[in-house]
């Protein structure tokens, strides 16, 4: 469990830092940098990650219990 806290906090500080490029309009955004397209991409992204990661975290301890 003492991991997961600075791990939280890495994740939490990183969509804190891109959330201002996505807040862009996509014309705003296509025409700054390729960097904000990055940055909105990622944070697209991350939902499918995060439900992703519940998925497999959720079927391993579904199989820990079966045991």
């Amino acid at each position: 469990m003492s991991r997961a806290a600075p791990r939280a906090a890495a994740v939490l500080g990183a969509l804190v830092g891109l959330s201002a490029s996505a807040a862009a309009c996509p014309f705003c955004a296509l025409s700054q940098s390729a960097d904000t397209l990055i940055y909105v991409g990622a944070l697209m992204l991350v939902p499918y990650v995060v439900v992703s990661g519940v998925v497999l975290w959720m079927r391993r301890v579904l199989a820990s219990e079966r045991e």
